[in-house]
């Protein structure tokens, strides 16, 4: 029986998911940022990547039918088709790399990425092709190694538009991205059936977290909020570091 198999394991992928769909229910952000250093303290890094995105995978192209009308293609889909080439190129370089440098390495950008946050970092750019190269180039690479390409893309679509825009460029650039990595990650066979086995638990686990996030957002203030789930990554990513 595979180690994701096992009934321990599966709990503690559970409640971490759970967690991590309330943080991202909460503020709208850190699902996968809170999934990628605690996995890879339960599986190994490639195949705690692959699970992460096969799960949000599975929910991104919910209310598709809302946000497809509003999204700005030509610039979202150069983007993906940047990101998905660097997945590529990062998975292949991540097979000869050992488990612990890459733990550590996801602890790194998870904590980098929150610590961008937490000072309010902005990225003022012209959308011109060294932004889109660079930011697509970051995306896929944090995709490979963790699921956690979200941050590169939110600055990037950050720069170029703001409310319903922003989300919709957004939501239609991780919807193609996790097309594109999924099937990657299926012709490099990389998926297989305890991941998939998995999925049948952790997904409506992480719906769950959502939904609960999203019920009790409104009665908390926004500043703590967000104050709650930095120090929530903060610790997912040192708790990676040091273990």
């Amino acid at each position: 029986m595979n180690v994701v198999d096992t009934p321990a394991v599966l709990g503690c992928l559970a409640l971490v998911t759970l967690v991590a769909g309330m943080a991202k229910g909460l503020t709208g952000f850190g699902g996968a940022l809170v999934m990628a250093p605690l996995f890879g303290l339960l599986m190994p890094v490639p195949e705690a990547g692959v699970l992460i995105v096969l799960i949000h995978f599975a929910t991104s192209l919910q209310g598709v039918r809302t946000w497809a009308s509003a999204a700005r293609w030509r610039t979202v889909v150069p983007l993906a088709l940047v990101a998905m080439a660097c997945t590529a190129v990062t998975t292949r370089w991540m097979a000869s790399e050992s488990a612990v440098e890459l733990r550590r390495l996801v602890a790194v950008a998870v904590l980098a990425s929150t610590v961008m946050h937490m000072r309010g970092w902005r990225w003022l750019h012209n959308s011109g092709w060294r932004p889109t190269f660079t930011a697509g180039a970051m995306s896929g690479a944090l995709t490979a190694l963790g699921g956690i390409g979200g941050p590169p893309a939110v600055y990037y679509f950050n720069g170029i538009g703001k409310g319903s825009t922003l989300r919709a460029n957004l939501l239609a650039y991780f919807a193609l991205l996790y097309v594109g990595v999924v099937a990657l990650f299926v012709a490099e066979h990389q998926v297989h059936t305890p991941q998939l086995s998995s999925l049948v638990l952790l997904v409506p686990v992480f719906v769950l977290g959502v939904a609960m996030g999203e019920r009790l957002g409104p009665r908390l203030p926004v500043r703590r909020l967000e104050q709650l789930v930095s120090v929530l990554l903060l610790c997912s990513g040192l708790v990676a570091l040091i273990t």
